[in-house]
């Protein structure tokens, strides 16, 4: 049982068959699939852009006609002079009032023939609330008409008389259709009086002949407040509908700020398709069968020298050191077993040499830990002279000697972590002695944030630029020199900046230097004169990874500032990368 579960070279050898056969098959099956469909649904996209771009223009040129006809009656001087005597009428109760509300209607008339659909309805209310329409529609009376406008009036602006007014659906009649309403105020140019205002109705029936057109698909049309105008409800505004898979196209109607979207069901698309590709998959299973058996006879027969080769490893693996492989032929397999035994007398010799090289390793380490007690004989010798100044009362050289002796400590340990405020310990310790060895008397402050303190960094990180600082800042004698190290935490990072008032730099080496800096791969900094900087920034590089950063800047005192940075949340595990920089530091 056992024999048959286990994963031998032998059912490898069956499956390599199934996989370089069937496995190809089914992929090119698939691709193929894929390919046709993706094919598919560029092509539909295309036809939808053209049938929606169509629509979008029909419905463009009838709000050009509502744009024509609302001009007409702003600046045509005939229709004004009209619309001046019907600004006050409450009824038709004289010839003359009868005259001025047939030409009114006239003008409706002319409108609405200009703008080029006779779908749509027009109509003008006064100050006093009397209506004339374009002409009776059987589909809308007078009293459908009071009720709409009622319905609207409190969405028009008054204010806005230069403007079309885009209100909003309403539903109109007894079997709720829905008609879009435009509008707009006019007003007299010369005392800019409200004369009267114009509405404009886009019947749902105009929609739905402009969108019956398009016998495949879904429409639908909405508004800019995302109200839907017309059109299909299963067509969703949001284009980011996980539950929607449709072929989607949209476009906007630039004049009034709608969107007219053309959707075309997935299913009517790749059904076919889809019912191609598992046929296909079902014709496979018959080939995958046959290969099968094919395979379990092939591979029983390649097989065989194998397993003579496997029960001569596994005597050698027991201990017998002497077994051989019989080589028959000329085959791969007869000059695998004629490598074996080449291979066996190798290892013999290679457990000799490795029992010699345990022998090397034992002195090497020997050799390891006493080079280890010369440093800690260093510091001991350090600690006794140190200790010999104090009672001299020699406090300068003391202090001197303990710097000495915390930077040795430091270095090593080098392949340690520390914390920044234990860091900026150090180099003060570092400043101390840098003094007395160029003989400068420098102020040295640290300013550490009281939240950065426990942050975890490399040793001795930051000692090559407060040296950088004292061997090219101070090269000339500057009055009063200082260094400042400032820290703080902001935005998950954490800024480090080194400032001094030395000699600077100039603008255009400043310039070099920080486009160096600003290279992330490691063989560019190869090629750099700066060592410290070159030390410093990768180290922060291979400890914090790539969005750590260093750079340089002029200061107000004519110094240098350099400016680093290093994300806190990538400290997570940080031993692991400094110790691999201590290990290139030995």
């Amino acid at each position: 049982m056992s024999s048959i579960i286990r994963f031998t070279y032998y059912r490898r050898i069956q499956i390599s068959f199934l996989l370089l056969i069937l496995l190809p098959t089914i992929a090119v099956t698939y691709i193929n699939y894929m390919v046709t469909q993706s094919n598919v649904k560029d092509k539909i996209r295309l036809s939808n852009e053209s049938v929606i771009a169509l629509v979008a223009k029909d419905i463009t040129k009838m709000i050009d006609g509502l744009t024509y006809a609302s001009n007409f009656f702003v600046q045509d001087a005939t229709v004004r002079n009209e619309l001046r005597q019907f600004i006050s009428m409450k009824q038709i109760g004289t010839s003359a009032e009868y005259f001025t509300y047939q030409q009114i209607k006239n003008f409706l008339s002319l409108a609405v023939a200009n703008s080029m659909n006779t779908d749509i309805l027009m109509y003008l209310v006064n100050n006093e609330g009397f209506i004339v329409q374009s002409s009776e529609s059987i589909d809308i009376n007078p009293v459908e008409i009071l009720q709409q406008w009622e319905s609207v009036k409190a969405r028009i602006h008054p204010e806005k008389p230069n403007l079309l007014q885009w209100l909003g659906t309403v539903e109109s009649g007894s079997n709720g259709r829905q008609e879009y309403i435009v509008s707009r105020v006019l007003q007299d140019p010369a005392n800019h009086r409200e004369l009267a205002t114009l509405v404009m109705v886009i019947p749902d029936k105009y929609f739905n002949k402009l969108f019956q057109q398009i016998h495949s698909g879904m429409l639908a049309l909405y508004d800019i407040q995302g109200d839907r105008i017309a059109g299909n409800a299963a067509v969703s505004l949001d284009a980011d509908d996980p539950l929607n898979d449709n072929i989607r196209n949209e476009i906007n109607i630039e004049k009034t700020g709608w969107k007219l979207i053309y959707e075309t069901p997935k299913k009517e698309v790749v059904g076919e398709i889809s019912r191609t590709f598992y046929i296909s998959l079902l014709l496979i299973i018959p080939c995958f069968i046959l290969f099968i058996l094919i395979s379990i006879f092939v591979a029983g027969r390649l097989y065989r020298p194998i397993r003579e080769l496997e029960k001569g490893v596994k005597e050698f693996g027991n201990g017998n050191r002497s077994i051989k492989f019989q080589a028959q032929g000329q085959d791969e397999i007869s000059h695998l077993g004629s490598t074996l035994n080449t291979m066996l007398d190798q290892i013999n010799k290679l457990i000799t040499d490795i029992e010699q090289e345990q022998e090397q390793n034992k002195v090497m380490e020997l050799q390891a830990l006493f080079s280890q007690i010369r440093p800690h004989f260093l510091l001991n010798t350090l600690n006794s002279i140190k200790c010999n100044l104090i009672l001299d009362n020699d406090t300068y050289h003391s202090q001197k000697i303990d710097s000495l002796m915390s930077l040795l400590r430091a270095y090593m340990k080098f392949n340690e972590p520390t914390t920044l405020k234990s860091e900026c310990k150090l180099l003060a310790h570092y400043a101390d002695i840098m003094q007395m060895r160029n003989d400068i008397q420098l102020e040295f402050s640290v300013h550490v944030a009281k939240e950065t303190e426990d942050f975890i960094i490399p040793k001795l990180l930051l000692q090559p630029l407060v040296e950088n600082a004292f061997v090219h800042g101070f090269e000339e004698a500057v009055e009063h020199p200082w260094i400042k190290v400032f820290t703080k935490l902001k935005d998950q990072e954490l800024l480090v900046s080194i400032s001094d008032n030395g000699m600077g730099l100039e603008e255009e080496r400043m310039h070099q230097m920080n486009e160096w800096l600003q290279r992330p791969k490691e063989e560019v900094f190869s090629s750099y004169k700066s060592i410290g900087l070159m030390n410093v920034l990768q180290r922060l590089r291979m400890t914090y990874g790539p969005t750590s950063s260093m750079s340089l800047e002029s200061n107000e005192h004519g110094g240098v500032t350099v400016l680093v940075r290093f994300p806190v949340q990538t400290q997570a595990n940080p031993e692991d990368s400094m110790s691999l920089l201590g290990e290139e530091g030995h």
